[in-house]
């Protein structure tokens, strides 16, 4: 088989007939920034790596109408917009995002063969890996790096970057226990999360949580009810709540339609009454509840509600984040915020294309509702009452809930009872909630629970929490960095009374020049 070079995907030499030279040069070159010196030579500033230039030549056998094929299937293959991917068959791992620079060539003059040239500007400079180089747990001690855990809880980790540049990785970290803090250390930068001070225990205003469905898989604790829906009833809205929901597939879906007429909703309803805290004290002045909701149209015009709705213990709507989708010919849906109080109200409504997150140039494309993500929280600090929507919290005062605790939450699934098709996804797979400011001698509920997840994008400057965004956390003077080529160390440390080491893996692309 003869050498290959694909640009953007596409074989070039299944269109021409060979290739007789290639120019990638050594590096990518470099520009030096001097000043003269007055005494002998020049003092150097800096320097910087120049975009690459890669040229490649071919030639092309003659037959009938062979030249003007060829010249139509390159300009066609050639014409893009931004840099796409370019990989040579002698460096298969290897890929270079590279644009057609100038105007390729093709020389028609022999009866026998053409000759022709195209150059590519590489605007980076360098190439990166194919696949992205993954260190973890199971594979440590192997080419990539090692991960040893320490007494103390610290971790070192071993980075073996077989690239010739620096590499921006992404560093996911997993507690295995309670933790407070996070540091990491590289000879190219230090970065903290949270606060080294934070204590173990002691007596403090804690959180306790009340209910996870990660260990309660199948929603069993939350059963069935016939009552009237908290939300509609009070704005004076009907809804009939004889159907069914239960768990399927993932999480909780409405599994037994109502057949119930007359009414503006009709569907299925679980309650929870929240337990005591460690006190013996029922209900949550101070509250927080994380949720994940699938919301995904199969069809234009299916419709649909979800609502997770939080009141007093006499059913009286304190909040409630919901889905709501009317559109019956089309694809919009809503996310709802609703409050209570002295005038029950729908606060906000924010719509949504109803889609599986399939359409990024759509401004209302669901990023949030799909189902490779799904993660909102509300939160109820007083009479301060905030909802979660797409990275940030939305938050109203109502001041007459300040003492009003949350006692009972209720989970409704159904429909309009105008229409008859009902949203091909819609489902609420994970929930969990705690009260906060419990006054008691505990373990402090850290910052960092068992569990959770720290995701470290370098290249990004992103930091996620359980799929919230927490740069907010950072240390001041903290330093997003990168690994350095060759073998280097990352330390992780955790706050000092933490001695059960984290779970870590590392992901990072290799970049050469």
């Amino acid at each position: 088989m003869g050498f290959k070079v694909l640009f953007n995907g596409v074989d070039l030499s299944t269109i021409v007939d060979g290739f007789t030279a290639i120019t990638r040069n050594i590096g990518a070159g470099w520009t030096n920034v001097t000043q003269e010196n007055q005494f002998r030579g020049v003092d150097f500033e800096k320097n910087s790596i120049n975009a690459k230039i890669i040229t490649v030549n071919f030639i092309v056998n003659v037959k009938s109408d062979r030249f003007v094929s060829v010249r139509r299937q390159l300009a066609s293959t050639l014409n893009v917009s931004q840099p796409v991917s370019l990989v040579f068959d002698d460096e298969p791992n290897s890929v270079y995002f590279a644009i057609p620079d100038g105007t390729p060539t093709l020389d028609e003059a022999s009866f026998y063969q053409g000759i022709g040239s195209i150059t590519f500007l590489v605007p980076s400079g360098e190439a990166e890996s194919v696949d992205t180089k993954v260190l973890n747990e199971s594979n440590s001690g192997g080419e990539l790096g090692t991960i040893t855990h320490n007494a103390d809880g610290s971790t070192k980790v071993i980075i073996n970057n077989k690239g010739s540049l620096e590499t921006f990785p992404k560093i996911k970290v997993t507690n295995v226990h309670e933790n407070g803090y996070l540091g990491f250390v590289n000879p190219n930068g230090i970065l903290e999360l949270g606060k080294r001070e934070e204590a173990d225990g002691k007596t403090v205003k804690e959180s306790q949580i009340l209910y996870t469905s990660d260990s309660d898989s199948k929603f069993s604790k939350l059963v069935d009810t016939n009552a009237e829906n908290p939300q509609t009833s009070s704005v004076g809205m009907t809804c009939d709540t004889s159907g069914k929901i239960s768990y399927s597939k993932d999480g909780l879906r409405l599994t037994t339609p109502s057949t119930v007429t007359g009414k503006t909703l009709r569907g299925g309803m679980k309650v929870f009454d929240l337990p005591p805290d460690s006190n013996g004290e029922k209900g949550a002045v101070n509250f927080y509840a994380w949720f994940n909701i699938l919301a995904h149209a199969l069809e234009y015009g299916q419709t649909g509600v979800l609502q997770i709705l939080f009141t007093d213990k006499e059913d009286n709507l304190v909040a409630g984040y919901g889905v709501v989708k009317t559109d019956m010919v089309g694809n919009v849906g809503n996310v709802k915020f609703w409050v209570g109080g002295d005038k029950p109200r729908e606060w906000k409504s924010l719509p949504f294309t109803a889609n599986d997150g399939e359409a990024p140039k759509d401004p209302n494309n669901n990023t949030q509702f799909n189902s490779k993500t799904g993660w909102h929280d509300f939160v109820k600090q007083k009479g301060a009452l905030s909802f979660h929507w797409k990275g940030s919290r939305q938050t109203i005062n109502v001041p007459e809930l300040a003492e009003v605790p949350i006692e009972r939450i209720y989970v409704f699934i159904g429909n309009w009872s105008g229409s008859n098709k009902f949203i091909g996804d819609l489902s609420l797979r994970r929930f969990w909630c705690r009260k906060d400011y419990v006054s008691v001698w505990n373990d402090l509920p850290n910052r960092y629970q068992t569990g959770s997840v720290i995701e470290l994008d370098m290249e990004n400057g992103k930091l996620i929490k359980d799929g919230i965004a927490i740069n907010n956390e950072l240390v001041t003077g903290s330093k997003f960095f990168s690994f350095p080529p060759g073998e280097s160390e990352l330390d992780i440390y955790q706050s000092p009374w933490n001695t059960t080491p984290p779970q870590v893996e590392i992901e990072m692309k290799e970049r050469y020049l």
